[in-house]
């Protein structure tokens, strides 16, 4: 988890309401030149150009979409609250909706973060639906999405196209060793260290008080306005929902349709909404991952139950369990995104196994390149695919493995991604300040939910001072809005989703039961996809507030296998099968379709 912001105090609070562009009047409070700076804002004109063509590396997928496909920037106010102090930048790309006689108005991607770029998704969206197999009542639905709609994807202001936000410092990060495992008080340092590090570098940037998700919201809707359309449409996965939560509280008579997919707790504050991580990983890579590793013993001959499974992982050492959250080509908690991803778990599990057999044999081995020709010729598993896997897998993982040992250090610099992430989480709500919280949580989240329960330590928001905005009320007339959500979700965990659903007026959810990966559409069911073509082609929202669909199987499975708690299929909408939606299967689409999950993977809230 990554944190950034500056304890900055608002300006013009109370004049929120009169630069929303909703409003008709200008509040005679706003002084002059913020008044000026609002209307230049609002009255400039949109350039759209033809997108450089080294933005979507797919071949084709530039070509197929010509002219439809378009870039913009739009000038933005710094700060909203003071529309004079100074500019920045929102990138925008659309494809054009393609019966502009029909079009519907424009929908707007988010896939997450925060920090996410979403620049891409209009395009790939605009791409891959243009295959989908029109003689599917599924297919059908999203192809016509890409007929009546505008397709919107947006670089959030900080990352992408639009102005950048920076987190740097030359100071060199303390070396972290498992943090649920070793509780000492060294290591605790060292995540407390990390932490104070990371606020300290991303305050120093004069732009961080204003990368915070109430500037987000209103840099959306001038665009919404810029474009000429009444009301806001919106699709946002993970963070997205948030954002769009966010947005429809804002804006409330300028909120459209809006699918809000893999759902945060957005009723809650940051912090407690990121306390239900440990729990949601935790339990699908038990109840999930495991279990599927269990199933298929006669492949992976790691236990023929998820706990012989678990007990082998956990004999592993404390430092390669960490290694293998994330070293080059794998990490068995970034793989607990996807269906693909949570097959792969076995054979990053047999790699780990591997390691460590050749590593006890070998005492005096401790580089990477001692140990490479050893691990090429060790035996991982007894069938040959899997042990070919599991070999890829090896160096890589031991080499992570021994950076950990070394306790490599490397100054604290931030990615643009990380950089939004850590100001907008500490920007937006507040958090408990100083070390006792955050140890004692870190202490008790590492004892249930081990597998990634004591990072909650290092936490920047810690050190950050207060907010630089606030949330907005729920409004007496908020909008109904649509909610997906997948029932072992392993980053936006069931309880915060369904907390977020009872404390939404209006708003309706489509369950998918036994479902883990994050995030679900388009998902490739009827049950699913045709509710959520039908609300945006036809306003129509389900008839129920709880809606259930089934999940589809796991790669190479035939069933589905249940998980936690079955829900009353009963609620399952008649007419509508859990026949899988085709798409035509091309070489550009393939590639869409898995630069769309890996976005999607990347941008997800992370622990």
């Amino acid at each position: 988890m990554t944190l950034v912001k500056k304890s900055s105090t608002l300006t013009g609070l109370g004049v929120l309401t009169a630069l929303s562009l909703s409003a008709c009047n200008q509040d005679l409070t706003v002084p002059q030149a913020n008044a000026n700076a609002l209307k230049t804002f609002q009255e400039q004109t949109l350039t759209w150009e033809a997108c450089d063509p080294t933005l979507l590396p797919i071949p084709g997928v530039a070509e197929e979409l010509g002219a439809r496909m378009e870039c913009a920037d739009v000038k933005v106010p710094l700060d909203w609250t003071a529309p004079a102090r100074g500019t920045a930048s929102f990138a925008l790309l659309r494809v054009k909706a393609a019966q502009p006689a029909a079009r519907k108005g424009a929908i707007f991607f988010n896939p997450g973060g925060p920090g996410g770029d979403g620049l891409l998704f209009g395009a790939l969206y605009g791409y891959v639906w243009n295959y989908a197999d029109r003689d599917t009542k599924a297919g059908a639905g999203l192809y016509q999405l890409a007929q009546e709609y505008d397709l919107v994807g947006f670089s959030p202001r900080g990352v992408g196209q639009s102005s950048p936000a920076t987190c740097a410092t030359n100071e060199l990060s303390s070396a972290v060793h498992n943090p649920s495992a070793d509780r000492s008080q060294a290591n605790i340092d060292a995540l407390l260290r990390n932490a104070r590090l990371i606020a300290k570098a991303c305050q120093k940037s004069p732009f961080t008080p204003y990368v915070n998700t109430d500037q987000t919201a209103r840099d959306l809707n001038l665009a919404r306005a810029l474009m000429g359309d009444a009301k806001l449409n919106y699709v946002g996965y993970s963070y997205g929902t948030w954002l769009g939560s966010w947005y429809a509280k804002l804006f409330p008579a300028q909120t459209g349709r809006m699918l809000l997919d893999g759902n945060t707790a957005f009723h809650l504050n940051f912090h407690d909404l990121f306390g239900l991580q440990p729990l949601g990983f935790e339990r699908a890579f038990r109840e999930t991952a495991l279990a599927y590793a269990a199933r298929h013993d006669d492949v992976y001959g790691l236990g023929a139950t998820k706990e012989a499974v678990y007990a082998g992982y956990d004999a592993l050492p404390a430092d390669l369990k960490y290694a293998l959250q994330g070293y080059a080509g794998g990490s068995i908690v970034g793989a607990l995104y996807s269906p693909e991803g949570i097959t792969s778990i076995p054979v990053q599990l047999i790699a780990a196994k591997g390691v460590d057999d050749v590593l006890r044999a070998n005492p005096g081995v401790t580089t990477t390149q001692a140990a490479a020709p050893l691990l090429a010729a060790h035996t991982y598993a007894a069938h040959p695919g899997v042990d070919a896997a599991a070999k890829e897998h090896a160096l890589p993982l031991a080499d992570a493995y021994f950076s950990l040992l070394r306790e490599d250090v490397v100054p604290m610099q931030l990615d643009p991604m990380s950089a939004v992430f850590t100001s907008v989480v500490c920007n937006d709500t507040p958090a408990p300040q100083g070390t006792e919280y955050w140890v004692k949580d870190g202490n008790e989240q590492a004892v249930k939910y081990p597998l990634i329960g004591g990072s909650v330590t290092q936490n920047p928001c810690a050190f950050w001072g207060a907010p630089t905005t606030q949330k907005p009320a729920t409004p007496a007339g908020m909008p109904p809005l649509l909610m997906v959500q997948n029932e072992y979700d392993p980053a936006t965990v069931t309880e915060g989703a369904f907390g977020a659903l009872k404390a939404t007026p209006n708003a309706r959810m489509v369950l998918v039961d036994d479902e883990t990966r994050h995030g679900t559409f388009p998902y490739g069911t009827e049950c699913v996809d045709v509710q959520v073509s039908e609300y945006f082609l036809k306003g129509t929202l389900p008839a129920q507030d709880f809606t259930v669909c089934p999940a589809v199987p796991l790669p190479g499975e035939t069933e589905v296998y249940p998980v936690g708690k079955t829900y009353a299929t009963g609620l399952t909408p008649q007419g509508l099968t859990a026949r899988v939606s085709a798409f035509r299967t091309t070489p550009a689409t393939t590639q869409a379709q898995a630069l769309i999950k890996k976005i999607l993977e990347r941008n997800a809230i992370k622990p």
